[in-house]
């Protein structure tokens, strides 16, 4: 089946970019109209969304606000699900066919789309209010950092385990596996530099092969007190490692205290030691 699937090409959604590049120019109250995300970056494939924005007259933002399914769906046709994104004008459209289509739109006294990081213009009503050009996208890769917030947050969820275990609350012990594994991964692509990546559900491009191998190799636990412990120490022994790591490669300061109490924490309570 996977083979299948990577035989699908990006051809839909061009051409649902280019019924949004109609629409804009059909639509007098849209004076520009932009791409951004993978496909402006250059890193889309046949799986990724097209996320679109607008800009729109400001006597026109209300009825946008209140029609923008309407928008959507002449743009990409008949619309399954339209769900509006709070504090925006806008939000995510599926097809029939299960296009995805994030349409924002901003109205122009409160946008300036000229400030738009690697844009991809499709129409511009006057010919200056997108850059004359696109901006070359900015390198995802660059120094080692140290994510000081995520490995805080990190250990303060692997010290809940307690409490989950405590309530027998097995079901959401074992969604801390993924609270566990994120602080990793956010452990990795900093050791890689990487500060932004191409959206929720791309990450293999910016994780080495070494990476990439010990989290495939992460063995799955069942929803039992002993399947969810050792899986979670596996987790937390390498992000242990790997944090310490790189504090030490880039200066930081790691929080020895936070960590000794936690593994203390756990070890009092669960009679693990989640470090070796």
């Amino acid at each position: 089946m996977g083979e299948v699937l990577r035989e699908l090409s990006t051809e839909p959604q061009w051409k649902l970019i280019e019924g949004v590049k109609a629409v804009a120019a059909g639509d007098e109250r849209i004076l520009a109209a932009w791409v951004a995300g993978s496909f402006a970056t250059g890193e889309a494939d046949a799986y990724s969304d097209v996320d679109v924005h607008c800009l729109v007259s400001d006597d026109s933002a209300e009825w946008f606000r209140d029609n923008w399914p309407e928008t959507a769906a002449a743009m990409a046709g008949p619309l399954v699900l339209a769900t509006s994104l709070p504090g925006l004008i806008g939000g995510y459209a599926l097809t029939k066919d299960w296009q995805h289509l994030d349409l924002i739109l901003h109205p122009c006294g409160l946008a300036d789309p000229r400030l738009t990081d690697d844009g991809l213009p499709l129409y511009d009503s006057t010919g200056d209010l997108l850059p004359a050009e696109q901006a070359a996208p900015r390198p995802h890769a660059g120094e080692p950092f140290f994510p000081d917030a995520a490995v805080t947050l990190c250990l303060y969820f692997l010290g809940n385990l307690v409490v989950t275990f405590g309530r027998n609350e097995l079901t959401v012990a074992h969604s801390g596996i993924n609270a566990i594994r994120d602080g990793l991964v956010q452990v990795m692509l900093a050791e890689r530099g990487v500060r932004r990546r191409g959206g929720n559900k791309r990450l293999n491009p910016y994780l080495s092969a070494e990476q990439r191998t010990f989290l495939e190799s992460i063995p799955a636990a069942d929803v039992s007190e002993e399947g969810i412990t050792a899986t979670i120490r596996v987790l937390s022994r390498e992000f242990i490692r790997r944090g310490r790591a790189l504090a030490g490669r880039t200066g930081a300061t790691w929080p020895e205290e936070l960590e000794d109490a936690t593994i203390a924490h756990l070890q009092r309570h669960l009679g693990v030691d989640f470090r070796s």
